[in-house]
């Protein structure tokens, strides 16, 4: 072992905003980390917040714990950059504050990185659901579709599926100029693609999928997270005209034609944000009365509607998402403090 003053070799940086009922599980997970080199945890508090501070004043001993306080709440792009730049190791693992890593995610992340090549790692992130009628009808497959998706996407479009879970040398970060403060969504896809462009390999690896404590536990959230979705991408065309939507599936047969035609016809009653949680809501409450599968189909329906109606109707300055993000933070705090409570009993 070397000594602890030595330069890290790894440094984990987590942003986090209203985060304390979700950081009291990564932290003992990343004191649980087995790394035989030097490495440190650089947690970003974005925005004045003295329940998060308490729970960092309490972090597990031993923990290599670094804390960025930002003055003011400017977003996750701007976060992770601060975390950048305060970080002193030579590979950059983003772990986000919802996400649990297994006892080896930082030595895993630091031997591919051994070697001189350039390359970017991916974690995917596997949602965790309570269980729930919209978790049986809807966001277990959808978890799963997706974290397929990440394992068999194509070296060319991987860039697509840089998220909350990557590794970089910080040089490399550095180089390409960190992340675009001007996204307030799709911040990570973005600099995935700066670095594919750069000639950055990037690499899935199928070992650091990590469990997603964060995913939205309702169709009302889910809906309204599709819409900012869409409208996350009205900025990304203008930051990159060049590239090419991901493909729709052609609408051949009838039963095809029908499903686009209530999607177009759908999302044009979500001309805003709010219109999109409200449909979200009627949903939730459709869930209760109807069976799993058509249940499921009804979610999908709504899911893509909203990501199509925020394409249409979104706003580049994606003011949107914040008042998003807050809202399902908001939800998490409510029902951890229900399972808090629970426990106490």
């Amino acid at each position: 072992m070397e000594p602890p003053d030595a330069a890290p070799a790894a440094s984990v940086v987590v942003p986090t905003h209203r985060g304390a009922h979700r950081l009291p599980l990564l932290l003992d997970a990343l004191a649980a980390q087995r790394v035989e080199q030097p490495w440190e945890v650089v947690v970003v508090v974005d925005g004045p917040d003295a329940a998060t501070d308490a729970v960092l004043a309490v972090a597990p001993r031993g923990l290599p714990l670094v804390v960025v306080h930002r003055p003011a709440s400017t977003g996750v792009a701007a976060a992770l950059n601060a975390g950048t730049e305060a970080a002193r190791g030579r590979v950059v693992i983003r772990c986000d504050d919802d996400l649990t890593p297994a006892p080896d995610m930082v030595a895993r992340h630091l031997a591919h990185h051994a070697g001189d090549e350039r390359v970017g790692i991916i974690g995917p992130t596997r949602d965790v659901l309570p269980d729930s009628r919209y978790a049986r009808a809807y966001g277990r497959r959808a978890t799963q579709r997706s974290v397929t998706a990440v394992l068999a996407a194509p070296e060319d479009r991987r860039w697509r599926h840089w998220a909350a879970h990557t590794s970089v040398r910080r040089d490399v970060l550095e180089a390409v100029g960190g992340y675009d403060t001007a996204f307030s969504y799709r911040e990570d896809s973005e600099l995935g693609l700066r670095l594919a462009r750069a000639g950055v390999r990037l690499l899935v690896d199928p070992a650091l999928v990590l469990p997603h404590r964060g995913a939205p536990a309702d169709a009302r959230t889910r809906v309204a997270r599709a819409w900012v979705s869409g409208a996350s991408e009205v900025l990304f065309a203008q930051r990159h005209p060049d590239v090419e939507p991901p493909a729709a599936p052609p609408v051949v047969g009838a039963a095809a034609r029908a499903w686009s035609g209530a999607t177009a016809a759908l999302a044009g009653l979500l001309p805003t944000h709010g219109s999109a949680r409200r449909l979200g809501s009627v949903v939730d409450t459709l869930l209760r009365v109807l069976p799993a599968g058509v249940g499921g189909r009804v979610v999908a329906l709504a899911v893509e509607a909203a990501a199509r109606a925020g394409r249409r109707h979104g706003l580049p300055e994606q003011r949107s998402y914040r008042s998003q993000k807050d809202a399902e933070l908001e939800g998490e705090a409510r029902r951890a403090a229900a399972r808090d409570k629970g426990r106490q009993r």
